[in-house]
């Protein structure tokens, strides 16, 4: 298998060679028609290259719309193309409201898959910043989940949920964090515990087709239309773990900014209400108390990872622990939950 640094030289290579006016021309423009614009002049940035996973590359003909190109390390790319293809046509394409990111091209020769960007502004730009609109993307963001997730398709092998609560991921993660901050360990077999009564109370076999990695930052609101990037991983899976990932990043991401936590329990709320209202099914929510208490124990357990113990950096951690400590009761007592 690879190393992370083959896997990003390897795909450095396949950038540089995409991101030339001459390649571009040949390969890509066509695939915008009358939007194409004059050859030869194109934009090229890296938003991605990491060796993690797939490589990302905005490009722009001058005159033209922008546009994504995906390069992947492996042999995915056209499956998900394809999928994205079956999810625009079965509800989330073109006139509609709710919109998966649009296609436009896969080119197998390259790995790359190549999309129209994404309309409007992220719902992780106002995190922050102005509270209405916060709430208003909040609010669009749960009504696309809930479109996707009663749509009735299945796109990929399903996922169970011993495998959607990535529980051998955090066990690795924990194991690591152990290690570097043994003082760690009381707190995490108190979490590990709380987390084995939670998983008694979860149900097996509730199957939507998810999104897979659904954060503030894969949704963009416009006037007309409500897009989503970034669904490589839509699967068939527990309906929940969409939903605890997408009011985890949120709370983590105003937490972070403002560091008063409290300020992010309306767009919650308001996110789980919408939800819940707009799938008209309970047993989508049956298991969010696990998923979501699992999503802050992984959370805390990255950022322990590095740093040491003393001085201000001790102090930080104190400060970190106590607040993921805090969401994590709050999640488990269900104050938090619809």
């Amino acid at each position: 298998m690879p190393s992370t640094k083959e896997v990003k030289l390897e795909l450095g290579q396949r950038v540089a060679t995409i991101s030339q006016p001459r390649f571009l021309d040949a390969w890509v423009r066509p695939c915008l028609g009358a939007e194409a614009g004059e050859p030869g002049r194109w934009e090229a940035r890296i938003v991605q290259l990491d060796g993690t996973g797939a490589a990302t590359v905005e490009l722009r003909a001058d005159g033209g719309p922008r546009l994504f190109a995906k390069l992947y390390p492996d042999e995915s790319g056209l499956a998900i193309f394809q999928k994205l293809l079956d999810l625009r046509a079965a509800g989330l394409g073109c006139g509609e409201r709710y919109q998966a990111v649009e296609p436009l091209a896969f080119f197998p020769e390259y790995g790359m898959l190549v999309t129209r960007a994404a309309e409007g502004v992220a719902v992780s730009e106002h995190i922050g910043g102005d509270e209405e609109a916060l709430l208003r993307g909040v609010r669009e963001a749960a009504l696309w989940l809930a479109r996707l997730h009663t749509l009735p398709v299945r796109f990929g092998s399903p996922q169970s949920l011993l495998s959607s609560g990535e529980l051998l991921s955090l066990a690795r993660r924990l194991v690591k964090v152990v290690v570097q901050r043994p003082g760690h360990k009381k707190l995490a077999l108190e979490m590990i515990r709380a987390l084995e009564e939670v998983a008694e109370t979860t149900r097996e076999g509730l199957l939507v087709q998810s999104h897979g990695q659904y954060r503030p930052i894969h949704v963009f609101v416009s006037d007309e239309r409500v897009t989503v990037i970034d669904l490589d991983r839509s699967r068939p899976c527990d309906p929940a773990r969409d939903v605890a990932e997408f009011v985890h990043r949120l709370r983590m991401g105003m937490f972070w900014h403002g560091g008063a936590i409290s300020r992010a329990d309306r767009p919650t709320a308001l996110f789980l209400q919408t939800y819940q209202e707009a799938v008209g099914e309970p047993s989508h929510l049956a298991n969010l108390r696990f998923h979501w208490a699992r999503y802050i124990f992984h959370s805390l357990n990255n950022k322990l990872k590095g740093g040491g113990e003393e001085g201000p950096d001790g102090q930080e951690v104190e400060a970190t622990v106590e607040f993921y400590r805090s969401e994590f009761q709050d999640v488990l007592k269900g104050r938090l939950l619809p």
